[in-house]
C-alpha cells in the first residue's frame, strides 16, 4: 500500500510539473483561439502623464531624460514626471539641468519603494493615461503612440508593453532571462487576446488614471494594478509593439535576488488582495492558479519527485527516470559553471530552470519569514555610467 501511494504521489506531481510549465501555455492558446478577441485600436492621442520612479539613479538619468524628450508624441499632450524616492545623489541635479517646462520633479525625502511613490505621484499627474517606466528602461520613439492606442477601446483599463533584453546573449543567466522572456511573451499574448493578461511589466505599463487603485506598497505594482483592474471587470491588453529595453543581468546573485522578491511580492500579493481575486472570472482565476501560484511550489514538487523516485529505484521505469533527473541536474550544474561562457542551450536552460525554481523556494522561505519587499537594491550590472551633462559643461 505504501508504494502504491508513493506512485500515485510520484506521477500527480510529475503530470502536474509538466502541466504548469509545457501543458498550460497549450491550453490558453486553445482557449484564446476560440474565446479571444483582437483589440479596437486606434491612433489617439490623449493626454499622457510619464511618471518615472527613481531611487539614487545618477547613472542612467541623463539617459533617460533625453530618451523621453525623444518620444514621438504630441508636445502639448505629455507631461514627465521624475518621482525620486528618497535620492541622496546627484539624480535631481541631472534632470534639474535640461530645465523643460514638460518635466516635473516629485521629491519624497525617505525612501518608500516604487509602490508608495507611484501612490504619491498619480493624484499631481494631469493625464487620463498614466504611463509607468522604469528609470533604466530606454524607449523606442513610438511607444507611447503604441501603448496608447489601446485606449480607444472603453473597456480597457490596463495596457503593458514588452521589455525586451539588450547583451542578452553575454552569459547564460542573461540567455536564460531572454528565454524566459519568449516563454512568457507566448502566454502574454494568448492573456491579452481574452482581456485577461495576469501580470504586466512594471518598465512599461499604462492604466486610465480613473482606475488606478493606490495597491499597497509591500505588492508589486505589475501584479496588483491589473489584477484589481481585471477584478473591476475591465479588459488588461498586451501591447507587444510597445517595446522599451533594458541592460541584461550579468550577474546570478542580481538575478536571482530579483527573482526572489518579485515572487515574495507576489505570494505576499495573493494574501493581501485576496478579496480581489476572488472577483476576477473564472478565466481569470484560472489564470492565477496556473500561470503564478502554483508554479511558485514547484521546486517542492521537484524535491518529492525526485526522493519518491529513489524509494520506487526497484523498477525499470523509475531507474530511467531517476538516470534522466540525474543528468537533467549535471547539465544545469555544468551550466552554472560554465554561465560566463556557454552557448549550449542543453546547459543553460537546465541552469536557469533550476535557477528560478530554486528563486522560488527561498522566495516562499522569505514569506513566510515575514521579510519586507517594497524596497530593495537595484540590478547594478543593468545600469552603466553615462558621464552627465553637468560634468561636461565643467
Amino acid at each position: 500500500m505504501g508504494t502504491l501511494i508513493a506512485k500515485i504521489v510520484f506521477w500527480f506531481l510529475m503530470a502536474l510539473t509538466v502541466f504548469i510549465y509545457f501543458l498550460y501555455p497549450l491550453v490558453l492558446a486553445f482557449i484564446a483561439k476560440i474565446m479571444g478577441r483582437e483589440p479596437v485600436k486606434a491612433d489617439i492621442t490623449p493626454f499622457v502623464s510619464l511618471i518615472v520612479p527613481m531611487h539614487n539613479e545618477e547613472k542612467v538619468a541623463k539617459e533617460k531624460v533625453e530618451n523621453i524628450l525623444a518620444l514621438d508624441y504630441p508636445k502639448d499632450k505629455l507631461e514627465v514626471i521624475f518621482a525620486l524616492d528618497g535620492c541622496t545623489d546627484r539624480t535631481k541635479e541631472i534632470i534639474s539641468w535640461y530645465n523643460n517646462t514638460a518635466v516635473k520633479i516629485l521629491e519624497t525625502n525617505e525612501r518608500g519603494g516604487k509602490v508608495a511613490v507611484l501612490n504619491h505621484a498619480v493624484p499631481s499627474a494631469k493625464g487620463e493615461i498614466i504611463v509607468f517606466s522604469d528609470a533604466n528602461s530606454m524607449h523606442e520613439q513610438d511607444t507611447l503612440r503604441k501603448i496608447v492606442r489601446n485606449f480607444a477601446d472603453e473597456k480597457v483599463g490596463c495596457v503593458s508593453g514588452i521589455l525586451k533584453y539588450k547583451e542578452a546573449d553575454a552569459t547564460s543567466v542573461g540567455k536564460g532571462e531572454n528565454l524566459y522572456w519568449k516563454y512568457e511573451h507566448f502566454m502574454k499574448v494568448n492573456e491579452s487576446r481574452l482581456g485577461k493578461l495576469l501580470v504586466t511589466n512594471g518598465s512599461i505599463q499604462a492604466v486610465r488614471k480613473a482606475l488606478y487603485p493606490y495597491p499597497s506598497p509591500d505588492v508589486a505594482d505589475d501584479f496588483s494594478i491589473p489584477l484589481i483592474i481585471q477584478s473591476k471587470r475591465y479588459k488588461v491588453l498586451y501591447e507587444p509593439e510597445a517595446i522599451v529595453y533594458e541592460r541584461a543581468t550579468q550577474s546570478l546573485k542580481e538575478e536571482f535576488d530579483q527573482k526572489v522578491r518579485i515572487i515574495s511580492q507576489g505570494m505576499k500579493g495573493v494574501v493581501l488582495l485576496w478579496r480581489d481575486l476572488l472577483r476576477l472570472s473564472p478565466m481569470g482565476i484560472f489564470e492565477l492558479l496556473f500561470h503564478k501560484v502554483i508554479r511558485w511550489y514547484v521546486p517542492f514538487c521537484m524535491i518529492l519527485v525526485f526522493l519518491l523516485n529513489i524509494l520506487l529505484l526497484g523498477e525499470p521505469i523509475y531507474r530511467f527516470l531517476f538516470i534522466l533527473q540525474i543528468a537533467f541536474y549535471i547539465c544545469a550544474f555544468m551550466g552554472f559553471l560554465f554561465r560566463h561562457k556557454t552557448k549550449t542551450k542543453i546547459f543553460y536552460i537546465p541552469f536557469y530552470f533550476c535557477l528560478i525554481n530554486f528563486a522560488s523556494l527561498v522566495a516562499v522561505y522569505k514569506f513566510f519569514k515575514g521579510e519586507q519587499t517594497r524596497t530593495w537594491d537595484k540590478a547594478h550590472s543593468t545600469r552603466i555610467e553615462i558621464a552627465s551633462p553637468l560634468r561636461g559643461s565643467q
